[in-house]
């Protein structure tokens, strides 16, 4: 089993850093007092958030931003919190892209660090 599978493709086990998130979401009515006590609205526990950063070549780059780039997507990955593959419908955040290396100046032979977020819906 690949690690993240977006869409129905696996990616591949590129993956130079990896983490999983459960985040809790508050209301806007969550605030602190002025003495400091925290008064809040829990409205969902238990979201899921990745945070991924892969090292991959400029062909392997567009092939994982096409498949975060629409608006939600089906995503199966490893959690290691309850060490199980749940399957839930995500969106990426921002995505950032750094060039790591170009062998001969061309961005065609290049190899790139791509980061994002993705979020749970």
């Amino acid at each position: 089993m690949a690690l993240l599978t977006i869409g129905g493709t696996a990616i591949p086990d590129s993956e130079i850093e990896y983490s999983v998130r459960l985040i809790d979401i508050d209301s806007d009515n969550t605030v602190r007092s002025e003495s400091g006590i925290l008064q809040r609205e829990r409205i969902r526990a238990g979201v899921y958030k990745i945070e991924v950063k892969f090292r991959v070549t400029k062909a392997a780059l567009k092939v994982i931003t096409d498949l975060v780039a629409p608006k939600s997507f089906s995503c199966t990955f490893f959690d290691p919190t309850t060490s199980s593959e749940p399957t839930k419908t995500m969106y990426a955040g921002d995505r950032v892209g750094t060039l790591v290396l170009s062998t001969d100046g061309l961005i065609a032979n290049s190899e790139w660090d791509l980061a994002m977020s993705i979020i749970e819906y």
